[in-house]
């Protein structure tokens, strides 16, 4: 039970886009401290050597500030026995993150502090581009700090370095041999778009949990802004993530009709949206929009032919259809269409040709005042007492009970 203390403490902290993770007895996750930079750059940088120059200061209740040659932060906690697995070592690491976007100048400043020559400059400010912002650092450490002591169970203290006792991840040691090859920016660019095809796929799946974490990441790449107007880049980027997402669904099989009236919808919110807190709410919307349009609509695994079925009945649904249409119009039999489309949905053709059209009778139920016998003609229904028992043999209760519901829960 207490090894998900520490799983939430991880899931809660990564909401904010910082990288962190619990460190390994093995010591695979050492080179990830720093999102693999130093590994990247040079052929001789040993994480473990240098973060043992302070682990004699991770004790018991200890939280750890620190700010790197590079100028990124890190938090390093120390975790209690009881939070842990085997495997695990008693240190929990934060970061990197930075107070602000550094300009090339400043990039420049800190390339030359760390003997870094020119050459690397792109690949460097390519990095940069890939670590998140937070511009207020206190309250993030308040707030980890606090969340810590509620879920470990002590009190924690914070200790600033550098210092004069400690040097982790200083490049003052002239043995530190620079990689001829770094490329730091093809690595950190290859990085970015795995996160955007993650993204993409988890929307794909309808998996709004996983494609929400993916974009939290995605939201950490620094994309060069194409105009001075702050707000007008903050609605490009959007832009972007809808056609994202509007592939995405398409990849997971939903028809382009649906697809285009979302995509639609998005495109003018985002065109209208008059702030950068606006366009953030748009943007998780987008997210969770598209994967219930997924789920909902996805025909991914489905036969040709019961595709060409859903898609017809969704779009002509308030026709005359039945099963020898169909068979007739893919040149099929009527027993053979019957038995793959039940296979396949798990409904027989009758039954989801019913669902198609009381769904669409309830939509209207909702957003008209239309009397019953008008909904039950536009969905498809010529006989209002046939209607009326379908849909009181899906929903338990007659369409004007329904109405009479919504219209009370109205006032």
């Amino acid at each position: 039970m207490n090894e998900k203390n520490l799983e939430l403490f991880q899931q809660t902290l990564r909401a904010s886009s910082v990288n962190c993770r619990i460190l390994y007895q093995d010591e695979t996750a050492f080179s990830h401290m720093d999102c693999q930079l130093r590994m990247h750059l040079y052929e001789n940088y040993s994480y473990l050597d240098n973060f043992k120059n302070f682990t004699h200061l991770l004790k018991s209740g200890t939280m750890i500030r620190f700010l790197d040659d590079f100028e990124m932060y890190y938090f390093f906690l120390h975790i209690p026995e009881e939070y842990l697995e085997d495997y695990q070592l008693p240190y929990f690491s934060v970061g990197p993150f930075l107070e602000s976007r550094p300009d090339d100048s400043h990039i420049q400043k800190n390339m030359f502090r760390c003997r870094i020559p020119d050459t690397l400059f792109n690949d460097v400010a390519e990095f940069y581009a890939s670590i998140p912002v937070l511009e207020n650092i206190a309250m993030f450490e308040n707030f980890t700090r606090n969340l810590a002591s509620g879920l470990f169970g002590q009190e924690y203290h914070v200790l600033y370095l550098p210092d004069t006792e400690s040097s982790i991840y200083k490049h003052a040691n002239m043995t530190l041999r620079l990689r001829q090859n770094p490329q730091l920016a093809m690595y950190r660019i290859e990085e970015r778009y795995e996160t955007e095809r993650q993204m993409m796929s988890a929307i794909s799946n309808g998996d709004y949990n996983r494609a929400h974490e993916y974009h939290q990441k995605f939201t950490t790449y620094y994309i060069q802004p194409r105009t001075d107007n702050l707000l007008r880049n903050f609605q490009n980027f959007q832009i972007i993530l809808n056609t994202l997402c509007r592939k995405a669904a398409e990849l997971g099989g939903v028809h382009p009709l649906y697809i285009d009236d979302i995509s639609t919808k998005f495109a003018i919110a985002i065109n209208e949206a008059r702030s950068q807190r606006e366009l953030q709410h748009i943007a998780g919307d987008m997210i969770h929009k598209y994967c219930i349009l997924v789920k909902n609509y996805a025909l991914k695994g489905y036969s040709q032919a019961v595709k060409d079925v859903i898609s017809y009945i969704d779009f002509h649904y308030a026709e005359d259809l039945g099963l020898a249409f169909f068979a007739d119009m893919l040149n099929l039999t009527k027993n053979y269409l019957s038995s793959l489309f039940k296979k396949e949905t798990g409904l027989t053709l009758t039954d989801y040709i019913h669902q198609v059209r009381v769904r669409q009778a309830i939509t209207l139920i909702n957003s008209t005042s239309l009397p019953i016998s008008t909904i039950a003609t536009a969905c498809g229904y010529n006989d209002i007492n046939y209607f009326i028992r379908i849909f009181k043999k899906i929903f338990g209760i007659s369409p004007k009970q329904y109405q009479k519901t919504i219209l009370h829960s109205g006032r």
